[in-house]
C-alpha cells in the first residue's frame, strides 16, 4: 500500500469515527446508539467487540444493550445485516435500462469494489469475521437473493443479444456473486497485493469473458 492509499485509508476511518461520535451527541433512539457504538467497536478492534465496551461507547447501560439485541451474537448480527443493506443497495442498485449490458454491468462492478474497498467494515466482515456463525448466517440469506436479481440480470443479457443464450443463468449468478466477494475478501486481506482499479478489471475479465456472445 502506497503512502497516500494509507493517508486516504486513515481519514476514511477517522470521518467514519467522527461520524459515530457526533451521533452519539444527538437525541437518537438507545437502539441505534448501541449499533452504531458495535460499529464503531468491531472496527477498531479488528472485528472483536465486548457488550461493556459498547455499552459504554454509546453511554447506555449494558443491560439495555442485552434488551436490544439479547447476545454480543444478536449484536454482531445487528451490524452485520446493517453492512449488508448498503451493500445489496449498491448490488442490486437500478440503472437505465436502454445502456448496453456490458457498461451497465461494469459500472455497477466499479460501484460495488469501490463500495468494498472504501468501507471500514469490510474488511472486518469479508475476512476477520467472514467465517462466523453470524456472519454466515445473513450472508447465505442475502446471497440466495442477490443470486436470484443476478440471474434475471444475465437474462436480460441474453434476450437482447450481448451474452450466450446456452450459459445456465443459475450456475453463471452463483460464480459471478461469489467471485466477486471471495476475490474482494483476498485483495482486502492482503492490501498490496491489488488496487481497486486492477481488481475491477480483473473481476470484470472473470464476469463477462466467458458470457460475451460469440461472433
Amino acid at each position: 500500500m502506497n503512502s497516500i492509499q494509507y493517508i486516504e485509508d486513515i481519514d476514511i476511518a477517522a470521518n467514519y469515527t467522527d461520524c459515530y461520535r457526533t451521533l452519539m451527541k444527538k437525541k437518537i433512539p438507545a437502539k441505534t446508539k448501541i449499533l452504531t457504538a458495535a460499529i464503531d467497536a468491531l472496527i477498531e478492534g479488528l472485528g472483536d467487540i465486548e457488550m461493556n465496551d459498547v455499552a459504554k461507547r454509546a453511554g447506555v447501560s449494558v443491560g439495555l444493550a442485552y434488551h436490544y439485541f439479547g447476545s454480543k451474537a444478536g449484536l454482531v448480527s445487528a451490524v452485520v445485516e446493517r453492512f449488508y443493506d448498503d451493500y445489496d443497495a449498491i448490488m442490486n442498485e437500478r440503472y437505465d435500462a436502454e445502456i448496453p449490458w456490458q457498461k451497465r454491468e461494469y459500472k455497477r462492478l466499479c460501484a460495488v469494489v469501490d463500495f468494498l474497498y472504501t468501507s471500514p467494515l469490510a474488511p472486518i466482515m469479508l475476512a476477520n469475521l467472514g467465517s462466523s456463525p453470524e456472519v454466515l448466517a445473513v450472508e447465505a440469506k442475502r446471497t440466495r437473493a442477490t443470486v436470484e436479481l443476478a440471474k434475471a440480470n444475465i437474462a436480460d443479457g441474453q434476450r437482447k443479444g450481448y451474452l450466450r443464450e446456452d450459459i445456465n443463468r443459475e450456475v453463471a449468478a452463483g460464480a459471478i456473486i461469489g467471485g466477486i466477494t471471495l476475490a474482494t475478501a483476498q485483495a482486502l486481506s492482503n492490501p498490496t497485493l491489488l488496487d481497486k482499479e486492477t481488481l475491477t478489471d480483473q473481476l470484470w475479465d472473470f464476469i463477462y469473458s466467458p458470457l460475451a456472445k460469440r461472433n
